[in-house]
């Protein structure tokens, strides 16, 4: 994995990225993967909860994230809401679940941590004013702004 979007050379040469260094190519083939693998998703699953499982795909892989799906399923829980699978995806590092699972073992707890801190900067963004900063604070996020 390489570049600002930590593309294999594989998901690269699919997307048509040339070098992977390049920060704006990068950007948008990544974009174009995370888009691809969010088509791919089951349509009755709610557009929120495709974003989330796009993003745990784009970490862990299609066939990892289609494991934990199942797990989740196995264990009365809903595999189409983004919160359950969440729950299961790290037991695939375990060899007693990753054993029966189609691809086999994943750092699934990674790509927890991926997704719900994709989404915590995601709701902080979403929370800035006009001018960037974080309502009622009077500070920019991150240390970024003006000075």
């Amino acid at each position: 994995m390489r570049g600002l979007m930590m593309l294999t050379e594989v998901t690269a040469d699919r997307m048509g990225l040339k070098n992977r260094l390049d920060a704006r190519e990068s950007i948008m083939a990544g974009a174009r993967y995370l888009q691809l693998l969010k088509e791919q998703l089951p349509l009755r699953i709610t557009e929120q909860n495709r974003i989330w499982m796009a993003l745990a795909a784009y970490n862990q892989g299609m066939g990892h994230l289609e494991d934990a799906r199942v797990l989740t399923m196995q264990r009365g829980l809903n595999p189409d809401v983004w919160s359950d699978v969440k729950r299961v995806m790290p037991l695939l590092s375990q060899p007693e679940y990753h054993e029966n699972a189609k691809y086999g073992h994943a750092r699934g707890g990674e790509a927890v941590v991926h997704v719900e801190t994709v989404r915590l900067y995601h709701d902080m963004l979403k929370r800035l004013d006009a001018e960037g900063k974080l309502p009622g604070t009077g500070h920019f996020p991150f240390g970024f702004g003006k000075n």
